[in-house]
């Protein structure tokens, strides 16, 4: 009796760790579908230097494998613009969407990474840094190692549909005192708000002028990130904003948060299957 009783304990306790982890499993995939899954990948330079290589530079051979495999995957590029309308009942988003990003605006994006986005017909985001693209547009050096790009090329590109501009800051790319767009250590919040507003502001109405939409994006330089800076990006209508931690999103349909979405570096040195193992499904 005693053996058959404890058969009898141990089959109700196996029922019910197996109803609790169907139950489990399916109230996971319920949460699950109340999110959007985002991977958001982040590009900085491209070149067919082998001496260029590093940690934010890859070949324009690597970027056409990782958009092939991107699409063999299943994944559908979309644009910040996009995932907003998303929100609005605007856009119907793809089954898997994915969005490719450029920081900087350099050169190289224009010459390897725009045609090659053509080519698949692919979106991408670009930040672009204000200061920069006045620079090579009045001294036309178009050396594609170092040089950034133009107001026209940013006019052209815009035209395309594929490429979506964001705001890089006009000349807070610098890891001075100030840290990137950051407040200093010891400055007044008002001073520091008045200094960011007006560094966004000159860069927003130039992309106005280029291209005739103002970005509702924003890029923090180097991915930093201070808590002053969030009324303002608000404020000044910016409805997404991305840093630079490594991890996917999971947006909530219901209560959308856009701001300070997480990316992945792409560096150079992987394979386009190794670098995407654990981010693409």
């Amino acid at each position: 009796m005693i053996i058959k009783a404890k058969r009898l304990y141990l089959l109700i306790i196996s029922v019910f760790i197996l109803a609790s982890s169907f139950l489990i499993s399916a109230d996971s995939k319920e949460n699950a579908t109340d999110k959007i899954e985002l991977p958001i990948i982040m590009y900085h330079h491209i070149s067919k230097k082998s001496s260029a290589l590093g940690a934010y530079v890859i070949t324009p051979d690597q970027f056409e494998s990782d958009l092939k495999f991107i699409k063999n995957k299943g994944y559908e590029t979309i644009t910040s613009q996009n995932l907003v309308d998303y929100f609005n009942g605007k856009f119907e988003l793809p089954k898997k969407p994915i969005m490719i990003t450029f920081d900087d605006g350099y050169l190289s994006f224009y010459e390897y990474a725009y045609p090659l986005l053509q080519k698949y017909n692919m979106k991408a985001v670009l930040s672009v840094i204000g200061k920069y693209s006045d620079l090579y547009s009045e001294c036309n050096d178009r050396n594609v190692n170092y040089a950034h790009v133009t107001w026209d090329d940013i006019k052209e590109m815009s035209k395309s549909g594929l490429v979506e501009m964001a705001n890089h800051t006009y000349d807070l790319h610098t890891l001075n005192d100030r840290k990137g767009s950051t407040i200093k250590s010891g400055e007044n919040d008002d001073c520091y708000k008045t200094m960011l507003a007006s560094d966004l502001k000159t860069v927003q109405n130039k992309l106005k002028e280029v291209t005739g939409t103002s970005p509702i994006a924003f890029t923090y330089p180097f991915g930093r990130v201070c808590k002053q800076s969030y009324s303002i990006i608000e404020e000044m209508g910016f409805k997404v904003s991305f840093g630079c931690e490594e991890k996917i999103n999971y947006i909530d349909k219901e209560n959308p948060n856009l701001y300070k979405l997480k990316r992945f570096n792409r560096a150079h040195g992987k394979l386009s299957e190794s670098f995407f193992k654990n981010i693409l499904w």
